[in-house]
């Protein structure tokens, strides 16, 4: 997989990670601050009308609610949507109002077992006096229950109202769908801006390196690479090191081996000398009939190497055929005939044995008597 490829998996894999714990700690974020909205709102709502409330309660603390209460909570239930059912109780928790008449007066057991408060939010404000919300209804709804507290902080009366989180539904959900589109836009932003990075920074210096490096070969061991200060300069930096090393010891392998030649070249030459009769031509040569070394003076200027054929034509099968068996026959001595310069010589040919990693041919020419 390419480092692109990879770059983008992961970040494709960090950010949907990242975005999927943001999305939840802002869904649960936004589930507080407007649950808590809608509850602040509906505790403020009734303890607006509280002094009111708890001026009738005090001069009536059992029994039905007067005119202008039952107007009060009739006002609350009417105008806020919100409230699905308002229930309006003494400090004893007999019903004081209610929508339908025939539960006025009824206690709150008897109420509780024919009809039923919806939890137990009611008690815990009349215990605690402070204002209780219960979620309930596969959590659509809040069961709220709002003390009224006359001097003393005593609980003269409760407002139990049921509220729909429909609103607090709608204000997280769209809250979510900002948060999403946000979130997209900036990894959008953020993914771009990086991408743009690791390419003017990353990935195109590493495709000129790599253009570079493919530009190398034996006959140039140099790195073509503009000098960098930072971790693609050091690569690069390296690798011309290398290549210096490496220039050292191909031109270390050739001194030894010009030196070996000519090493060799001299042992040749006497050998030669010695077992060679005076009048007959000598050649050494390797294992792609190549001239290493002769006892006669070869004038070809412009040539490196010389090849046999280069002194023995096409035409002069004989030699050719000679040196042939020679190499299947190591250290056997073949014979044979050739006419060389329109003198009829007779040719001799041996591999010497292989002890150094190098077939060497030695020819000899020797004119007939």
């Amino acid at each position: 997989m390419k480092l692109t490829s990879k770059w983008v998996l992961w970040f494709v894999l960090v950010t949907v990670y990242a975005a999927v714990i943001g999305g939840l700690f802002y869904y649960n974020l936004f589930k507080f601050v407007f649950d808590k909205k809608l509850q602040n709102e509906m505790v403020e709502m009734v303890r607006f009308r509280a002094p009111t409330l708890v001026q009738w309660l005090a001069s009536r603390p059992k029994g039905e609610a007067t005119f202008r209460e039952a107007e009060i909570m009739k006002g609350l239930q009417r105008n806020d949507d919100r409230i699905k059912s308002l229930v309006y109780l003494n400090y004893d928790g007999s019903i004081r109002w209610h929508e339908n008449t025939k539960f006025l007066r009824m206690s709150y057991s008897d109420y509780n077992n024919s009809v039923g408060f919806d939890t137990n939010a009611v008690v815990q404000a009349i215990r605690d006096g402070l204002p209780r919300a219960i979620l309930f209804g596969n959590g659509d709804y809040y069961d709220m229950a709002i003390p009224l507290l006359a001097k003393g902080n005593t609980v003269a009366g409760v407002v139990n109202v049921t509220v729909s989180r429909e609103s607090a539904k709608k204000l997280i959900h769209s809250s979510m769908v900002r948060y999403a589109v946000g979130a997209v836009i900036m990894i959008l932003l953020i993914g771009g801006v990086l991408y743009l990075f690791l390419l003017l920074k990353i990935l195109r210096p590493l495709g000129a390196l790599k253009d570079s490096v493919e530009a190398v070969s034996l006959n140039n061991l140099s790195l073509s690479f503009p000098p960098r200060k930072d971790e693609i300069g050091d690569v690069a930096v390296s690798i011309s090191s290398l290549l210096a090393k490496i220039r050292e010891d191909i031109k270390s392998l050739e001194n030894v081996e010009i030196m070996s030649l000519e090493k060799e070249q001299r042992w040749w030459k006497t050998i030669l000398a010695v077992t060679v009769p005076k009048g007959s031509r000598a050649l050494v040569i390797d294992e792609n009939n190549n001239i290493l070394y002769t006892n006669f003076e070869l004038n070809m200027p412009g040539k490196d190497r010389i090849h046999l054929l280069d002194i023995f034509d096409g035409r002069q099968q004989e030699i050719i055929q000679v040196v042939g068996e020679a190499l299947e026959n190591p250290t056997k001595v073949l014979r044979g005939t050739v006419i060389n310069k329109n003198v009829k010589c007779l040719v001799k040919a041996v591999q010497l044995p292989d002890d150094a990693g190098k077939n060497r041919i030695v020819l000899v020419l020797e004119p007939e008597k």
